[in-house]
């Protein structure tokens, strides 16, 4: 996997609210700057199960982690795949995230790409990986997709042990509307 693009808002420009699957309650994100950055941005990421819907280029997203595996049960799940997927250098692990995002209003088709998922870590941008992984673990890839279409897959990253890692989701460069959710440590 080979990330690429350029610099989004921290600020979170473009998240309309966040949605927690176990409550299904909705959380607005305030329309002007408070005490408290708005939930799915950088400075207060979403959560795993939580939903950060977002609008980027006339389009709406609803943006989620649905699993993570990192560490120990990562690095053996991606070793036992394939003899020839290397280990993560010294102090460094696994990190495998399933993203779902679903194209809920546009006017067209669009492309849902892997190059638009982002791992940070300490505010620095985390190495995508590529690895051989079980046939159960789907890769979040690229395609296009119709308004009301969801595509869902696993994406890689090698990271720093024990650290905080904070996915982002920017479906355009050219537009601020990023979602970020914490992966915790």
């Amino acid at each position: 996997m080979l990330a690429v693009g350029c610099a989004s808002d921290t600020e979170g420009s473009g998240v309309k609210e966040v949605k927690t699957e176990a409550s299904s309650a909705i959380e607005s994100a305030p329309q002007e700057q408070t005490a408290t950055p708005a939930k799915g941005s950088f400075d207060n990421p979403a959560g795993i199960g939580e939903t950060v819907v977002l609008s980027a280029s006339g389009n709406e997203y609803g943006v989620s982690v649905s699993n993570v595996s990192r560490g120990e049960q990562a690095n053996y799940i991606v070793k036992s795949e394939n003899e020839f997927n290397e280990n993560p250098a010294t102090g460094y692990e696994y990190l495998l995230v399933k993203m779902k995002v679903a194209y809920t209003k546009g006017s067209g088709p669009t492309s849902l790409s892997e190059f638009n998922l982002k791992a940070f870590c300490d505010g620095v941008e985390c190495k995508s990986t590529y690895a051989v992984l079980p046939n159960d673990y789907i890769t979040f890839g690229t395609g296009d997709v119709m308004p009301g279409a969801t595509k869902e897959g696993w994406v890689q990253y090698t990271v720093p042990q024990g650290k905080e890692v904070i996915l982002s989701y920017q479906p355009n460069m050219f537009d601020e509307g990023t979602a970020y959710i914490s992966i915790g440590q």
